[in-house]
């Protein structure tokens, strides 16, 4: 059963400095660096000539790594690819897109960004589906990594203004 969220979180950051650090391996390294566990990867990364930023990474987690909700699956190890797309910008707005799977499992999810600049800040709002095609326990699955996503958001958006606090 999928399960949706609200995010919302804020930078005191410029959201030019904010889509900048995108166009930025330095900053993905950076990201890398942050996630606990999964030995992340960076697979893919390119700005286009239209300013498109697409990334892709992977985070490998052994069975004893994952949350007692995700040993339920016994999945013995799980690798979960996230895709991010952001848009250039549009006046004072920055969309993005990511989407999570995890091969070989029923594990996915989505969501769409939105960045507005709010004086000289940044607000960030967005909607995320997490979707555990798993009868009976799916839902609760579903429910718990919607958490992590929402914690994720907020992780993310403090990598990022330490990464610019510092890179400024």
């Amino acid at each position: 059963m999928p399960r949706s969220i609200n995010l919302a979180a804020s930078s005191p950051h410029d959201i030019r400095q904010i889509r900048a650090a995108f166009d930025d391996p330095e900053y993905w390294r950076a990201r890398l660096a942050f996630v606990e566990g999964g030995s992340p990867t960076l697979d893919t990364f390119e700005t286009d000539c239209a300013g498109i930023t697409t990334m892709q990474m992977t985070m490998r987690f052994g069975g004893d790594q994952l949350p007692g909700p995700l040993q339920r699956l016994r999945l013995g190890s799980l690798h979960v690819v996230q895709h991010e797309r952001w848009f250039a910008i549009d006046g004072t707005t920055v969309d993005g897109e990511i989407t999570i799977h995890a091969p070989r499992t029923p594990l996915s999810g989505q969501g769409s960004v939105s960045m507005q600049a709010v004086g000289s800040g940044t607000a960030l709002t967005g909607t995320a589906e997490v979707d555990v095609n798993v009868p009976i326990i799916g839902g609760k699955i579903a429910a718990f990594v919607a958490g992590l996503l929402a914690d994720g958001i907020v992780d993310i958006v403090r990598v990022t203004d330490t990464w610019l606090d510092a890179h400024s």
